[in-house]
C-alpha cells in the first residue's frame, strides 16, 4: 500500500509538512502525540495507549494518504498559549488527537485508542 508518513517535532515543522503536501491530492491526516524520551516512551499516558492502536490502523489507510505525526514535548503542551492550542485550524484541546485535515473529523484522547473509531476515520468517504 502506498501512503506517506512524516514525523515532525514542534509547530513550525508541522506547518512545513502540511505546506509541502498542500497541493497534492493526498488524503491528509495528522496525529498530535506526546514526544518520546530516549527510551522511546511518551510522557503522555493516553498517547502510550493510543499509539499502537493507530499504528495498527494505518494498515487500512487508503492509498494516496499522508499521516503527519507531530510530537509535542511536555513543556510545550503544558503551556496554555502554545501554537497547537491557539491555531485556529487546529484548536487542540488534548493529546492524542487524530484529525482528518480539511474536515471536521477528529478523535481525541481515549477515542484514539479505539481501533474501530480510528479505522473509521482513516477510511475513505
Amino acid at each position: 500500500k502506498q501512503w506517506y508518513q512524516r514525523r515532525v517535532r514542534g509547530f513550525t515543522e508541522y506547518l512545513r509538512a502540511v505546506e509541502e503536501y498542500s497541493n497534492s491530492s493526498l488524503h491528509m491526516f495528522a496525529l498530535f502525540t506526546g514526544a518520546l524520551d530516549e527510551r522511546g516512551k511518551s510522557w503522555c499516558p493516553d498517547c502510550v495507549r493510543a499509539d499502537p492502536v493507530i499504528e495498527e490502523a494505518t494498515k487500512s489507510l487508503p492509498e494516496c494518504s499522508c499521516l503527519i505525526t507531530a510530537y509535542i514535548d511536555r513543556p510545550t503542551w503544558k503551556d496554555m498559549n502554545n501554537n497547537f492550542r491557539k491555531s485556529t485550524d487546529l484548536q487542540l484541546k488534548c493529546i492524542p488527537t487524530l484529525i482528518k485535515l480539511g474536515t471536521e473529523k477528529r478523535l481525541q484522547e481515549k477515542e484514539c485508542a479505539k481501533k474501530a473509531l480510528v479505522s473509521m476515520l482513516f477510511e475513505e468517504e
